[in-house]
């Protein structure tokens, strides 16, 4: 996967997102006599201001007909002492085929448990902790949160959030650990202070991101792909420390790519983690990264220190043709172009000679049929050094490419 191609990338995602999500309405929400709503919790959990029954919570389920539980307006836990670190603890509790609406969960941890095919839309998780739970299994039940759900302060420990969709959504202190996002997608969410450790992240994506604060903390590796991406964040442009955050995150990410074997991803974004950096220098500092970047786009754009190189090229063949060359015993010479005008007869052999003798200055090669005149004896030298370094930053950029 060519990671550079962000947009044709993001639209492969989009159609994947578009199909998942297809699939699961058409499976769970168009056809709702196809499915068992099971959501075996005690009634003492589900606090709201509507009445609601023991037997309307805990599943609903006829002969003739199994359907999917729709539930709004609850609050699911809300359990605390004085000191607020309390925890509901519910433990081999069965959440399948349930839309959750405008739903609460607070000061709950859920050991466990199971998370089949259901969708929480506009919901708030606070304070939750998630340990061995499975969100997801092999017949494509997947789950979907989506409509501005929150996620404040939980954690996902020993979990299975394989294919799972986040979409518009915001998540505020939330830590992944030993956990399988495999597949996942996060699309269009706020992310701060996320923390990953120790995590499958094989064909993990995240486009359109707004992110804060995101960072990887491994004690062994968290495991990517070539399939894995992340995509360039949304950053507020008025603010220099915003693309520190970016360079940060990105850097983190090819670390990754890099630790994982992948190094063609990890150079991408390695290149876009410079390319963060930059804009977020000053002075001396940022000259130098320009600089850099024109030559070889740090390292990682071989057609850069090409293009350059032709620039080079060019410019100093119309410099020789106003310095002056010999070429048997015709001089060359447009120094006085101001006082006398362009001889438009001879511009463009004229050109074209200055142009052979530029190339075979800058490739070192010499064959001496031109000979330079007055200033561009100086000039041609300065072309030679200039030649034997950008064919060596050509030649090993390219090759580092190639061997990737």
């Amino acid at each position: 996967m060519q990671t550079h191609n962000f947009s044709k990338i993001r639209n492969e995602i989009d159609v994947d997102f578009k199909n998942r999500k297809f699939e699961n309405e058409k499976k769970y929400g168009v056809k709702l006599e196809l499915f068992k709503s099971k959501f075996s919790m005690k009634s003492e959990h589900i606090r709201g201001n509507s009445n609601i029954s023991y037997d309307d919570i805990y599943k609903i389920e006829n002969e003739s007909k199994i359907i999917i539980k729709k539930i709004e307006n609850k609050s699911i836990g809300e359990f605390k002492d004085k000191y607020n670190t309390r925890f509901e603890k519910l433990r081999n509790v069965e959440f399948k085929y349930n839309t959750f609406s405008n739903c609460k969960f607070k000061n709950i941890e859920f050991y466990n448990c199971t998370f089949y095919g259901n969708v929480f839309s506009n919901c708030q998780f606070k304070n939750i902790i998630f340990i061995n739970c499975n969100f997801y299994n092999t017949n494509e039940c997947i789950s979907i949160f989506n409509s501005k759900t929150i996620f404040i302060d939980c954690q996902f420990k020993n979990c299975n959030i394989e294919k799972s969709i986040f979409e518009n959504i915001d998540l505020h202190n939330i830590k992944f650990e030993h956990t399988n996002l495999k597949d996942a997608i996060l699309k269009k969410i706020y992310i701060n202070n996320v923390h990953i450790t120790d995590c499958d992240c094989r064909s993990f994506k995240i486009i359109n991101p707004d992110i804060k604060e995101f960072e990887f903390e491994d004690n062994y590796l968290t495991k990517f792909d070539e399939y894995t991406f992340i995509d360039k964040m949304n950053i507020d442009k008025r603010y220099k420390k915003n693309y520190v955050v970016a360079f940060k995150l990105y850097r983190g990410i090819a670390s990754k790519f890099e630790a994982n074997g992948l190094l063609n991803n990890a150079g991408e974004y390695y290149y876009i983690s410079k390319c963060m950096e930059y804009k977020s220098l000053s002075g001396i500092n940022k000259f130098k990264s320009a600089i850099f970047w024109l030559l070889c786009g740090y390292g990682e754009r071989p057609t850069f220190a090409l293009i350059t190189s032709l620039e080079i090229v060019l410019v100093f063949a119309i410099i020789y043709m106003v310095t002056g060359l010999n070429v048997d015993e015709y001089v060359i010479s447009y120094k006085d172009i101001f006082s006398q005008g362009i001889p438009i007869e001879n511009l463009n052999p004229d050109f074209m000679k200055s142009l052979y003798f530029s190339i075979v200055t800058f490739t070192t090669v010499g064959y001496g049929d031109i000979t330079p005149i007055g200033y561009s004896v100086l000039l041609s030298g300065i072309e030679m050094l200039l030649g034997v370094t950008m064919v060596g930053i050509w030649t090993a950029t390219l090759t580092r490419k190639i061997t990737r």
